[in-house]
């Protein structure tokens, strides 16, 4: 969609250090005090650094290798499917971009003012504000932000991600986890996605068809089948939006459409992300409002059209956001079945 934050379609490296093994408990005979303090080992030679200590090598979305600390602890996020993903494994990101996911309710809070704010715009983000927040790492967006690595160069390693399905969105959230010493954490916030998008597979009416729309004006397109959100509503209700041939890049699944179109399938429920540049922005539905084809659709006659929060619809990726769309568009679709209530 225009504009969107994010993803990741493969998982980082995981060929981390052991952990020590205990010379006690494995018959070894344990360093001495003393060859601890000089930092050597029982036979004089340097101490193996410690996994904390010890550089891991990835290949991020783009093919390229970075480096990153044993134990990532300070994480900048250009793209919200990191903010999503920070937020999964309870910790929080060192800066993040204006409007950002983390100053939606359901993710940190008031704590979100203490973020570092990334300024200089989506497609040229301010580096001197990334180096303010000193991070061991910066989450891009692949096709945005990849030309960004020479610049970061001494300030920090740059990993691009890329998402497509959910199954990415899981993918990069463990990768974090690993990154983080948080994989139990990934492990649990895995599996409330999954169970989540189960329960409303069983529990679903699915007879009620649905269509995403976003934009920034009345030159709009669509979520199709192909894309992310589309694909993950398309489990649980009719989506009957065939994915373009094209991969569309980091927004893959979506594509340019005309509300004559639209009318073609004439959806039951239209969910509409509306792209705001201003604070004089009309929401998308408002600006549909004079073309005759606009009043014609099913879902308008009936007041069957939702304007959504963006910033998690259209950027969050991770599965936070993407557990927050289900349980909006179900209890949305299906009020007598889902109540309002979350999953």
């Amino acid at each position: 969609m225009l504009l969107l934050l994010a993803g990741c379609g493969q998982a980082g490296d995981e060929g981390a250090n052991p952990a020590p093994t205990d010379a006690a408990s494995s018959g070894e005979t344990a360093p001495s005090d003393e060859a601890s303090a000089s930092g050597t080992d029982a036979e004089g030679d340097p101490s193996t650094p410690s996994p904390e200590e010890a550089n891991t090598t990835i290949t991020d979305s783009t093919g390229a290798s970075i480096e990153l600390p044993g134990n990532v602890e300070r994480v900048a996020c250009l793209t919200e499917i990191c903010v999503d993903s920070l937020a999964e494994l309870g910790l929080e990101p060192v800066a993040v971009v204006p409007d950002s996911i983390a100053f939606q309710p359901e993710f940190f809070g008031d704590q979100a003012s203490s973020f570092i704010q990334i300024g200089g715009g989506f497609m040229e983000p301010s580096l001197e504000d990334i180096a303010k927040s000193q991070p061991d790492v910066v989450i891009g967006l692949i096709g945005t932000h990849d030309m960004l690595r020479d610049g970061l160069g001494n300030i920090a390693p740059l990993y691009i991600v890329e998402v497509k399905t959910y199954e990415d969105s899981i993918s990069f959230l463990e990768m974090m986890g690993t990154w983080t010493g948080r994989e139990s954490e990934a492990a649990a916030a895995k599996d409330k996605f999954l169970d989540k998008m189960n329960d409303y597979k069983q529990q679903t009416p699915n007879n009620r068809s649905a269509l995403i729309m976003y934009g920034a004006d009345v030159n709009f397109g669509i979520d199709t089948a192909g894309s992310l959100v589309g694909s993950l509503l398309s489990e649980l209700t009719p989506y009957p939006w065939p994915a373009p041939v094209e991969d569309g890049g980091h927004q893959a699944g979506g594509m340019a459409y005309s509300l004559e179109k639209v009318l073609e399938t004439d959806p039951d429920h239209i969910f509409i992300e509306t792209f705001s540049f201003g604070p004089d922005s009309q929401p998308l539905s408002e600006q549909f409002a004079a073309n005759p084809i606009w009043s014609k659709l099913k879902a308008v006659k009936n007041n069957q059209f939702t304007e959504v929060r963006t910033a998690i619809w259209a950027n969050g990726r991770g599965t936070r956001s993407l557990g927050i769309v289900m349980d909006e568009a179900m209890s949305t679709l299906y009020p007598d079945t889902f109540k309002g209530s979350d999953q």
